[in-house]
C-alpha cells in the first residue's frame, strides 16, 4: 500500500469512528416554542427530549460550536456511558434480539395458525426479512369479500427504540392467546377486521444497535445504508413521501435526521408503502416510537391543522377526540406532531395525506431521558405494555369506521389486565 493510499484509509476510518462514535455531550439548549425547536431541527439535529423552555440534544465539541455559533446559548453536560445500557430486572422480562422476534413471530402462527399468517414487508438493505404478521379471524379471500378493514401497527423505525418493539410484540401475543381463550369481544374484532402488525421496521439498525437484552446499546437510530466516506444510515422517519424535505429533515448523510437521497429511496419505506398502497381498505394505523408519552397526530410537517391546507376538517376532529380518549388510558399528553417541532417525510403524515389512513404515532414511555431514555430497562416493558393496551384495542374497535368515536361511548374494555395511569417515571434511576 502506497503512502497517499494508506493516508486515504486513515482517513476513511477516522470518518467512520466519528460517524459511529457515541456522544460527548447532552446539550442543553433554550427553546421555549416550537419556532425556536424547529430551527434547530433544521440544523439537523435530532431533538432526544423537549421541555417546556429547553431541548436537549446528543452531540460532540464540533455540534457545540455549530449551535453557539448559530446564536444559541447551549450548556454541554457529560454523556455517561449508563444512558446505554438496558438494565434486566428478573427472570422472564427481556429485551428481543431481531432473531428472537422472528422467532416469537412463527410461533405464534405455529400455536395458531387459524388465526394468525406469518408474512414479510420486504427486504432491509442487508437483507433481512421485514417479518410481519397477520391476525384475522377471516381468510383473506372472506375479508376482501366482506371489504372488511385493515389495520397496522409499526414498531422500531428507529433502532434505538426497542421498547416500540416490545409493545406490538406483546399485542400481538396478546391478541392471539385472548382470541383462543375464547374472549367475545376480541373474537368480535378479529373476525370482521385484519390486523398486520410488524414489530421491526428497520431490522438493520435494530440489530446494529442491540448487543445484548442485559448490556450496552449504542444510540443508533437509522438504518444502515452505506452513504459512503465512512458515513451510514437514512432517517426511516424523514424518508416517506408526503411533503419530504419540507423542514425538520436534513441533506447531511451524517445527520440524525437525514432525510436520504430521494423520497423513498431505503428498501424499508419502499416496503411499507407498496403494503398500504396495495390495501385500499386500511383505516387505521399506529407506528411506535420512543420517548416522551405522546400521542401524536398529523401535520407533523405544516403548523396548519388538518383541513386547512390538505385533508378534511371533519378528519381532525376524529384525531382529536381518538387521541383525547386514548391518553385518559396511557396519561399520555395528545398533540398535533408539529407542536413539538417541524418534521417532514414522517410516516402518519405520509398515511394520512397519502391514504386519509387514521395514523397516529405512540412516544412511548418514559417521560424523559433522564428516566431511562431510549434503554428504560427490561422492568419498563409490561407497564408500558398495560398502559397503552387499551389505546391499541380502541383503535381495533373503531378502525371499522374511526368516525364513530365522535358520537359514541368510549369502551371500557374492562376484561383487559390495563391499568389506567401506570407510574413508569422510575424505570431507571439516572441523575444529571
Amino acid at each position: 500500500m502506497n503512502i497517499n493510499a494508506r493516508g486515504c484509509l486513515a482517513a476513511i476510518i477516522a470518518l467512520s469512528a466519528q460517524a459511529n462514535a457515541a456522544p460527548k455531550w447532552i446539550i442543553e439548549i433554550p427553546a421555549p416554542n416550537k419556532e425556536i425547536r424547529s430551527k434547530i431541527t433544521d440544523l439537523g439535529y435530532a431533538i432526544d427530549e423537549v421541555l417546556s423552555d429547553k431541548v436537549f440534544v446528543l452531540g460532540g465539541d464540533a455540534d457545540v460550536k455549530k449551535l453557539s455559533e448559530s446564536g444559541y446559548k447551549v450548556t454541554p453536560r457529560e454523556y455517561q456511558e449508563r444512558f446505554e445500557v438496558f438494565e434486566s430486572f428478573g427472570p422472564g422480562l427481556v429485551y428481543h434480539s431481531y432473531q428472537d422476534v422472528v422467532r416469537e413471530l412463527e410461533n405464534l402462527s405455529g400455536l395458531y395458525p387459524q388465526l394468525v399468517s406469518l408474512e414479510s414487508l420486504g427486504k432491509s438493505h442487508e437483507n433481512r426479512d421485514m417479518t410481519m404478521i397477520r391476525i384475522s379471524g377471516m381468510s383473506k379471500a372472506a375479508a376482501q369479500t366482506s371489504n372488511a378493514p385493515v389495520i397496522m401497527y409499526m414498531g422500531c423505525h428507529h433502532a434505538r427504540e426497542h421498547l416500540s418493539v416490545e409493545v406490538p410484540l406483546m399485542f400481538a401475543q396478546y391478541l392471539a392467546a385472548e382470541y383462543a381463550a375464547g374472549n367475545a369481544q376480541i373474537q368480535d374484532m378479529l373476525n370482521t377486521r385484519e390486523v398486520y402488525i410488524a414489530p421491526i421496521i428497520n431490522p438493520d439498525g435494530h440489530t446494529y444497535d442491540f448487543v445484548g437484552p442485559s448490556s450496552r446499546g449504542k444510540m443508533w437510530r437509522k438504518n444502515r445504508r452505506n452513504n459512503g466516506r465512512g458515513s451510514f444510515g437514512v432517517d426511516l422517519n424523514r424518508n416517506y413521501g408526503y411533503g419530504w424535505n419540507t423542514g425538520g429533515s436534513s441533506s447531511d448523510p451524517d445527520s440524525e435526521i437525514y432525510m436520504g437521497p430521494h423520497a423513498f429511496s431505503e428498501p424499508e419505506t419502499q416496503a411499507v408503502k407498496a403494503f398500504v398502497d396495495s390495501q385500499p381498505r386500511m383505516t387505521t394505523m399506529l407506528s411506535f416510537h420512543t420517548f416522551s408519552e405522546l400521542v401524536l397526530y398529523p401535520w407533523g410537517n405544516s403548523y396548519d391543522k388538518i383541513g386547512q391546507k390538505d385533508g378534511d376538517a371533519k378528519d381532525l376532529a376524529v384525531f382529536e377526540k381518538m387521541a383525547s380518549n386514548m391518553s385518559r388510558w396511557n396519561n399520555y399528553t395528545p398533540q398535533q406532531s408539529s407542536e413539538l417541532y417541524i418534521a417532514s417525510g414522517d410516516t402518519t403524515d405520509w398515511a394520512y395525506g397519502a391514504h386519509r389512513i387514521i395514523a397516529f404515532t405512540f412516544e412511548l414511555s418514559p417521560k424523559s431521558m433522564w428516566d431511562g431514555g431510549f434503554y428504560p430497562g427490561t422492568r419498563a416493558i409490561h407497564p408500558t405494555f398495560q398502559a397503552n393496551l387499551k389505546p391499541m384495542l380502541y383503535l381495533l374497535e373503531y378502525a371499522d369506521n374511526p368516525s364513530r368515536a365522535l358520537s359514541e361511548r368510549v369502551p371500557s374494555f374492562d376484561f383487559t389486565p390495563a391499568r389506567r395511569g401506570v407510574p413508569v417515571a422510575s424505570f431507571q434511576d439516572l441523575s444529571l
